[in-house]
């Protein structure tokens, strides 16, 4: 059975290791760059486990008191398409509306299809481009979700 919690210094090694896997390099995030949104900025932080093993995380960022930037949700491979991805998304959400945000705003790379079809389904809807916002060379997406308060 699926839990959530919130994250814990203590994960922080399994979490960089879980990055790692999920995003190639020069996009996924180094040790300290994930340190430091789990836990030197003001984010929402949550873990999702399957029998005490870690089956995903997700890093949001309070930015304004009214929006949220979504940093990061990873899924282990073994996890995809098992709804951890859905329940970790659906949780960052009510944890946003709960702290009065009024939308969440994201990137993602042009060339990732299946994330872009998660966040659609999620309620996001493109709002721009950044060019070589990845390795300098691979454009990013903008998508953005207004939340109800």
């Amino acid at each position: 059975m699926l839990k959530l919690r919130s994250v814990r210094v203590e994960d922080l090694d399994a979490l960089f290791v879980l990055d790692q896997q999920c995003f190639p390099e020069g996009i996924a995030y180094s040790k300290e760059e994930l340190a430091y949104f789990l836990f030197e900025t003001i984010s929402l932080s949550l873990i999702a486990e399957e029998d005490r093993k870690l089956a995903g995380f997700i890093v949001a960022e309070q930015v304004s008191p009214t929006l949220m930037h979504l940093i990061t949700i990873d899924v282990a491979a073994g996890m995809r398409r098992l709804g951890v991805g859905r329940v970790l998304m659906e949780a960052i959400l009510e944890g946003a509306v709960c702290a009065g945000t009024e939308a969440i705003e994201l990137e993602v790379a042009v060339d990732n299809a299946g994330a872009q079809a998660f966040y659609r389904e999620a309620g996001f809807v493109e709002t721009g481009r950044i060019a070589g916002y990845y390795m300098g060379t691979l454009d990013a997406l903008t998508m953005r979700r207004a939340l109800r308060v």
